[in-house]
């Protein structure tokens, strides 16, 4: 479970249950404090980071050597509210010593099997709000 605090202005502090911490705000000219990420770069950040755990993951247990793992994920919202990503686009730079073949299948078994989060944006969940 996560919980969210309100901290001040728009910005809040969110907590998972292992006590981590982070901040999530806005800018200053919407009533935040600009010292946290946004909402909705943390979407990025979430599939980002599921299907890099899993591709390094994979590919280790494969037997590559990774010296440089990075990725960089960019968004392509609509104009309009509620402005939702219409497009994401994810680049991998992988450097090191293993097979291509095993990096790409490291990358779709990430993509169509283990992600989670990949799975979630493809599937829309059933939301259950209480007020």
């Amino acid at each position: 479970m996560i919980k969210l605090t309100l901290n001040k202005g728009l910005q809040f502090i969110a907590e998972d249950e292992y006590n981590h911490k982070m901040v999530i705000d806005t800018t200053q000219n919407l009533g935040g404090f600009d010292q946290g990420f946004r909402p909705m770069d943390l979407l990025l950040v979430a599939q980002a980071a599921c299907m890099g755990m899993d591709i390094v993951y994979i590919l280790k247990k494969k037997g590559g050597k990774i010296d440089k793992f990075e990725i960089t994920i960019q968004g392509q919202r609509a104009q309009k509210h509620p402005k939702r990503y219409e497009k994401i686009t994810i680049k991998f730079i992988c450097e090191g010593n293993y097979e291509r073949q095993d990096f790409v299948r490291s990358f779709e078994l990430s993509r169509d099997k283990y992600c989670g989060v990949s799975a979630t944006l493809k599937d829309c969940p059933e939301f259950e709000f209480i007020i």
